[in-house]
């Protein structure tokens, strides 16, 4: 059981829960191709800096499920759910946790498991 964290903005969030799919950049394929269905996903909006989940996938990733979703920007990209236990939170409450960071600005798509029982702790607790 690991977590996988993706992006949204304003811009894109309505899309992501309009389709319940998760996408991101072909950079990140390796980590996100990863994913298992027992495996947690979390949302962090870098427009908000919210953070999001946990959310549940219902599908394994997959390169272009939608391929027209965000313009094709997006091509890696999972189906997920939410659960009992999605909260969205500032990102500032987990920050801390988040050891490494792509661009210097975007968390690191993929979780220990150390990490994700961190996170869920702190979503059940607020």
């Amino acid at each position: 059981m690991k977590g996988y964290i993706f992006r949204c903005n304003d811009k894109t969030k309505d899309e992501v829960f309009e389709r319940m799919l998760f996408g991101e950049e072909e950079a990140v394929k390796a980590s996100m191709m990863k994913i298992t269905l027992e495996d947690y996903l979390f949302l962090y909006n870098t427009s908000t800096f919210e953070f999001s989940g946990p959310y549940k996938p219902t599908t394994a990733p997959n390169i272009n499920i939608e391929g027209n979703a965000w313009q094709g920007r997006f091509p890696v990209q999972i189906r997920f759910e939410t659960t009992d236990q999605t909260k969205t939170i500032p990102f500032n409450l987990i920050e801390r946790i988040i050891t490494a960071y792509r661009k210097g600005i975007y968390p690191h798509p993929e979780l220990t498991k150390e990490q994700t029982t961190k996170i869920l702790s702190i979503i059940a607790a607020s």
